[in-house]
């Protein structure tokens, strides 16, 4: 253990910034699971991120970034690596141009406050990001989206410190956005701010994106997990049941099956439609092997998400996803980020 660990808690008393000690991670993951966290670090502002960062780097001690801890398992037990989460820095900035609307949007805010903040105004092309967990940060390095919209059409910059404390700012096509992909990503930066702007031919009227929205919340409600904790998406893909057909002969003839019954049950019996998709999960589980019986298992409604049935450890939902990894194999990207070896 770095015995500068020790240096944190006073050192953050004297700069008064809120440091919740041995925090449960638990009663912040939207998997309900995790260690405790001996110093859990929420800054108010900008300012006190700058100082934080060359805190840690003069003192040699490593720390992580987390936003809303909706897609990232952290093991149990005791964790000494400080963590900073900025949920404090949650603000929505705007400025109207002449051929549309600038956004300058802080990195904690959820990235479903922004979607309804743009939507209620009568613009469309975020509708899509309704329901997305995560924060705009956390997002931008996923480069997250779903239903047509995606975090880093509009963008035009993000705003950020790297691990000196120095602030930088890279433009959009800096960034190598692609599916589920940034920059970002293995990269030592700590986002502040994101940056967009929203053409004016996206100014099509409360009524109509309040609808496109209602339809997606409705999509979402039908087929994503709601009534249990769980992660999102294991894997970061638009059908995981389609990829997983390149597995083997098996898994092609079950996915031609699946999506034929689909069709012909939601067609004309929607009100059965429910039982079938918990059925073919099931099914999905025999075929991959997969052991569903330490307090989670995949949702009724998808094989794609793991939930809490209320007695999940975290390091028995580590096993098992790195499992489903290794019986997936190539077919999907893993998506849920998996702290198993933090201090």
């Amino acid at each position: 253990m770095n015995l500068n660990y020790k240096l944190i808690e006073p050192w953050l008393l004297e700069n008064k910034i809120k440091n919740f000690k041995n925090f449960k991670i638990s009663s912040k993951s939207w998997l309900k699971a995790g260690g405790i966290v001996k110093n859990f670090i929420t800054p108010n502002n900008e300012e006190d991120c700058v100082k934080l960062l060359k805190f840690f780097k003069k003192n040699d001690i490593k720390f992580y970034v987390l936003g809303n801890i909706s897609n990232i398992i952290i093991r149990d037990g005791e964790i000494y690596t400080p963590i900073i989460n900025l949920y404090k820095l949650s603000n929505i900035y705007e400025e109207k141009t002449k051929n549309g609307l600038n956004l300058k949007v802080n990195a904690g805010t959820s990235t479903t406050k922004f979607s309804k903040h743009i939507t209620s105004k009568g613009i469309t092309g975020s509708e899509g990001l309704v329901g997305i967990p995560g924060s705009i940060g956390g997002g931008t390095v996923m480069n997250t989206g779903s239903y047509g919209s995606c975090i880093s059409d509009y963008m035009t910059s993000v705003e950020c410190l790297d691990f000196n404390g120095d602030l930088k700012n890279f433009k959009k096509d800096e960034l190598n956005f692609s599916f589920r992909k940034s920059f970002f990503q293995n990269k030592n930066y700590l986002i502040l701010n994101v940056n967009f702007h929203i053409p004016e031919k996206n100014f099509i009227g409360e009524t109509e994106t309040s609808l496109k929205m209602a339809k997606i919340i409705d999509i979402r409600n039908n087929t994503q997990e709601k009534k249990l904790p769980n992660l999102g998406s294991i894997f970061g893909t638009k059908n995981l049941y389609r990829d997983l057909k390149n597995k083997n002969i098996i898994f092609y003839f079950t996915y031609y099956l699946y999506k034929i019954l689909s069709f012909i049950i939601y067609k004309f019996s929607n009100k059965n439609f429910p039982t079938y998709r918990k059925l073919s999960v099931k099914m999905y589980i025999k075929l991959l092997g997969l052991d569903t019986s330490k307090g989670f298992s995949l949702s009724e409604k998808t094989i794609n998400s793991l939930v809490n049935n209320g007695s999940l450890k975290a390091n028995d939902a580590i096993k098992f996803i790195t499992k489903m990894k290794l019986k997936i194999g190539k077919c999907a990207n893993l998506e849920n980020i998996i702290l198993d070896d933090i201090e």
